[in-house]
């Protein structure tokens, strides 16, 4: 949209979806029908959604949840590749990793109904101009956290999921989120994750959005300054 730093054009947000379904296509063998009939019926809501409120986040713009989405699921194996490379065996699949990448913040996109975006086009100027605040909730959606509407989201399409999918969408946020130190911070040997997926992508997300932060500074003039003590 005319006055955001970062955008995209149409024709790249097309391409971002069909790069998408080919990814579902090829990756998902038995879970491809279930998955392309829920991104064909939210085709719209998906090519166009933000991927966060305020551009000083990460990629608050018309297209940006996709493009944040395929960089996710990039840096996930990169990442992924790391892990390995420092010697930890790692104990879930690539099909869990690319699956997790790419649902991790499905909810963000809002739900299969009429004016069901969960964000909405902030009606205020000032607090477009001076909070940076380009997206709004919206009133038409009932709250539910970014991950339990990406989790409700998939069981409505009848999308099966393995105990690590569940753990790594719920969990991605990492300790940004308080409702996953019961499941971070253990206390007993018994209790801590047994999976290290949801770590793996989480980093790559924190990877990701940190990109997107970046190349909105750049754009936007607004790079800080390096301190020089």
């Amino acid at each position: 949209m005319k006055g955001l730093a970062v955008s995209l054009s149409e024709p790249d947000m097309q391409n971002n979806f069909k790069i998408l379904m080919n990814h579902i296509e090829m990756m998902f063998d038995t879970r491809s029908e279930g998955l392309l009939k829920m991104y064909s019926d939210m085709e719209t809501q998906v090519i166009m959604a933000p991927a966060s409120s305020r551009e000083h986040y990460h990629n608050a713009f018309p297209g940006g949840y996709l493009d944040h989405i395929l960089r996710v699921l990039e840096f996930s194996f990169k990442v992924f590749e790391t892990w390995k490379a420092c010697g930890i065996e790692l104990d879930f699949t690539p099909e869990e990793l690319a699956f997790v990448a790419i649902h991790h913040d499905l909810g963000k996109i809002g739900l299969p109904i009429e004016n069901g975006d969960r964000y909405i086009w902030c009606q205020s100027d000032w607090h477009r101009k001076n909070q940076g605040k380009i997206y709004e909730p919206n009133p038409n959606i009932p709250f539910m956290h970014v991950q339990d509407m990406s989790l409700f989201l998939l069981q409505k399409y009848n999308i099966p999921m393995t105990f690590n999918e569940t753990l790594g969408i719920k969990l991605h946020d990492g300790l940004y989120e308080e409702a996953n130190d019961s499941y971070y911070l253990a206390r007993s040997l018994d209790s801590e994750l047994r999976t290290y997926l949801p770590m793996v992508v989480h980093q790559a997300d924190l990877l990701a959005s940190r990109f997107e932060k970046d190349r909105w500074l750049k754009a936007s003039g607004k790079t800080p300054k390096p301190y020089k003590g």
